[in-house]
């Protein structure tokens, strides 16, 4: 039953995150721990073991670009919903975690998340990420039922998706707010001198947004 209510709030952990002085002391934290140090406090060893390869098959590393793991996200990811995520929050993406993860394994045929390949991970985020339109609404109608106080457990397919597209939205806002990224590949300004409105973007900083 404990189980069956947090999957009712798979939806709540849709929620964006803000700067605070929790958040900047985490972003400090992650930038300066070696991946090799990190002992997650609020994924299990397993379900921190799928988040990090989710992460970085979203935010490869590239040969002129860090990814997810040299950044370490997942460190972050894991922090944010442990120390600043509300306790709704918490409760819904952990449960839509321990269901990706059952998900992805039985689909797969692995029995241990370390023997995921990266191809696996990318075969799961292709099925819910690249759904089409219409599928994507389906399960989305399914979660904000969920919400509602006599609403039915969203199925499987749903609560991935949905945590699915949480964990990218969070990797991605962590991304950005890194500093490396912010620094050396958005557009970064620490002292702007004046403002110009309705400019070429491509003119100004050759496409890339702005860090700050």
């Amino acid at each position: 039953m404990k189980r069956r209510n947090a999957l009712k709030n798979i939806g709540l952990s849709l929620g964006a995150i803000t700067m605070s002085a929790s958040v900047v002391s985490l972003l400090q934290s992650c930038q300066n721990k070696a991946t090799v140090t990190w002992s997650p406090k609020f994924f299990s060893s397993a379900e921190a073991e799928i988040v990090t390869k989710t992460l970085e098959a979203i935010l490869p590393t590239t040969p002129d670009m860090p990814g997810a793991t040299d950044l370490n996200l997942a460190q972050f990811v894991d922090g944010y919903l442990n120390v600043v995520s509300p306790k709704e929050e918490k409760e819904g993406f952990k449960a839509g975690i321990e269901q990706y993860l059952a998900t992805t394994l039985k689909t797969t045929g692995k029995n241990d998340p370390t023997a995921l390949s990266m191809e696996d991970i990318e075969g799961r985020l292709a099925y819910y990420l690249k759904a089409d339109g219409e599928q994507q609404k389906a399960w989305n109608k399914e979660v904000s039922a969920a919400k509602k106080a006599n609403g039915k457990v969203p199925s499987a397919d749903a609560v991935n998706f949905s945590v699915l597209k949480s964990l990218r939205s969070k990797g991605i806002a962590a991304f950005k707010m890194n500093e490396f990224i912010g620094e050396e590949v958005m557009a970064y300004a620490p002292l702007p001198v004046e403002q110009k409105g309705c400019v070429d973007l491509q003119a100004t900083t050759q496409g890339k947004a702005w860090s700050l």
